[in-house]
């Protein structure tokens, strides 16, 4: 297990909503984050985990979508039906929308705010430096062949 302390935000064009990914920790190729959400009055955290490949394949998605100014991509929590999902219009405005906290918990929340083209920018950049983090070595590399090979 590999903690770590980066957090990577992604906030409304007028800076009164975001999204928060606290990195907690590193587990072989799974990452365990705080999922913090202010939107509007209300404001929440969680646990969020995913597998690398998936945050990989986000940056891919949200780069294609701010290219071709459509489309949709969603991040689902490995350990709940907690999901963050991204979608994009033809003015390039990008929608951020889901739920925090499992639905079978007492407390969940759901929100919905949106961003520009150079906030999601950051937001991917930053999401591929964390990709870099590395725990255990000989597993992601096993991982990876087997990844690729699909």
């Amino acid at each position: 297990m590999l903690e770590i302390s980066d957090i990577i935000e992604l906030k409304s064009t007028d800076l009164k909503d975001r999204l928060s990914f606290a990195t907690r920790y590193l587990v072989q190729i799974n990452f365990t984050f705080d999922l913090a959400i202010k939107s509007d009055m209300f404001f929440g955290t969680a646990h969020f985990c995913i597998r690398k490949d998936e945050i990989e394949k986000l940056c891919g998605d949200l780069r294609q979508m701010m290219i071709t100014l459509q489309g949709m991509t969603r991040l689902e929590d490995n350990d709940s039906d907690a999901f963050v999902e991204f979608a994009i219009n033809n003015f390039g405005r990008i929608f951020i929308s889901g739920q925090i906290g499992a639905s079978y918990e007492d407390n969940f929340m759901q929100y919905k705010f949106s961003t520009d083209n150079l906030a999601t920018d950051i937001f991917v950049h930053d999401l591929k430096n964390l990709l870099l983090y590395v725990d255990d070595e000989e597993y992601e590399k096993d991982y990876n062949m087997k990844y690729r090979q699909k």
